[in-house]
């Protein structure tokens, strides 16, 4: 009982833990596009501006991975928390017209800041490594789904936040400032409560290079490769319908800075009915990769539709059929990767795929915005292309192949 009480307290401080950071990161979705246009950023460069986070978080996820596996996973998540709350305090001094000098300095400010955050953000994975850490593998569907509940309501309290908060007499830094406050507490938290999961006799040995290639070519004959892929498409293909709604719900169909961060708030409600509870059901006896291939052809068929969701019920439906695929497929890709790991390598394993969907998240604002510098106003077409990714998605992840569950011992206490 002392052991089974100690891993669901374990759960219960990570999922906090990634639900104030996600808290943060979601506070930006709403506002940060339409903050750095009134600095003079092109639509493009805004784009641009949510892409580079993910830039970071690409290069860096697989060395934080590899870092944690090493020193531990609680000292990499409290450095990282710490980053990310200088990174939300430069980003609120883009407006400060003493430190940006009157606005000349201001767009500087927001791409180091993006920067920042996105190096400290990849420690993402090491919150997923932490879970695989005390999770047997038949149950690792569940807990990677508590990670993406913890998404979804940050998808849910972020926006909103961001979205009431930036309109107040207090200026349009104050949810930025409320961004660092939030990772600030999660850091004193994380040091306070946070039992570190990895001890020094599991801990894997330092190797000399921390890469993506490297680390599917060490795992090339199990399945991560397509997973890995797979996961790729799916997260670029998403990202290019995010940065591109929200610019096409502002201009198109007149929502408010408020109304956008509701309707994301919406999508995140739905995923927390799904990942924080019927995954745990549904996710079972080795049909992770139905459940994948589900998610994609729900999002393929959502984001082909999107264009025609004008009418708020439309609208609404086909964000619920996008969110209901996204969590279908997102758990249960990371548990199939999660699976091809070992306890020494769990770290680099769910690097690499923090770091391929970070490359996708990277790519989707970009490839958003260069659709849009193409067909000025036709956001239909860039709705079209991330619908046709996935497609590509859905069919890489009929190919997975997966071993069956693994019969060896569970890398933690068990329930």
């Amino acid at each position: 009982m002392s052991a089974d009480r100690s891993k669901h307290t374990a759960h219960l401080l990570i999922f906090l833990t990634v639900l104030i950071d996600l808290i943060g990161f979601g506070i930006l979705i709403p506002i940060l596009q339409p903050f750095a246009v009134q600095f003079g950023a092109t639509d493009q460069q805004a784009m641009w501006l949510m892409g580079i986070y993910s830039l970071m978080q690409f290069f860096f996820s697989p060395v934080l991975g590899r870092i944690s596996d090493r020193v531990g996973r609680r000292p990499v998540i409290i450095a990282s928390l710490l980053g990310s709350m200088l990174g939300y305090l430069i980003i609120a001094q883009a407006a400060n017209p003493v430190l940006s000098m009157g606005g000349k300095l201001s767009l500087f400010l927001l791409f180091f800041a993006r920067v920042v955050t996105g190096i400290c953000g990849a420690s993402f994975s090491t919150a997923q490594a932490y879970l695989a850490d005390i999770t047997a593998p038949e149950k690792r569907a569940g807990v990677m789904g508590m990670i993406g509940a913890a998404f979804g309501l940050g998808f849910v309290l972020g926006p909103v936040i961001g979205g009431l908060t930036s309109s107040t007499r207090f200026g349009p830094s104050l949810p930025f400032y409320i961004a660092a406050a939030m990772s600030l507490a999660n850091a004193v938290f994380c040091m306070t409560s946070l039992p570190e999961t990895l001890p020094p006799d599991r801990r894997g040995t330092p190797r000399a290079h921390a890469s993506i290639r490297e680390t599917m070519r060490r795992m090339s004959h199990t399945h991560f490769p397509a997973v890995l892929v797979s996961n790729f498409l799916v997260i670029m293909a998403f990202s290019i319908m995010t940065a591109t709604f929200v610019i096409w719900a502002g201009r198109a169909l007149g929502y408010s800075q408020r109304g956008i961060g509701l309707l994301f708030g919406f999508v995140g409600m739905i995923a927390i009915l799904i990942q924080g509870g019927l995954i745990r059901r549904i996710a079972r006896n080795g049909n992770e990769r139905r459940l994948a291939l589900a998610g994609a052809v729900a999002m393929t068929l959502s984001l082909a539709l999107l264009p025609w969701g004008v009418a708020l019920p439309a609208l609404l439906g086909i964000m619920g059929l996008l969110s209901t695929g996204n969590s279908l497929a997102t758990p249960t890709l990371n548990t199939l990767a999660s699976r091809c790991g070992t306890v020494q390598n769990q770290g680099e394993t769910m690097g690499a795929m923090s770091g391929a969907g970070s490359l996708g998240r990277f790519f989707g604002p970009f490839i958003g915005g260069w659709v849009m510098k193409l067909a000025p106003g036709r956001y239909e077409w860039a709705f079209w292309l991330a619908a046709a990714i996935m497609a590509v998605a859905a069919v890489a992840i009929a190919r997975i192949r997966p071993a069956p569950p693994e019969d060896r011992p569970p890398t933690g206490p068990t329930p």
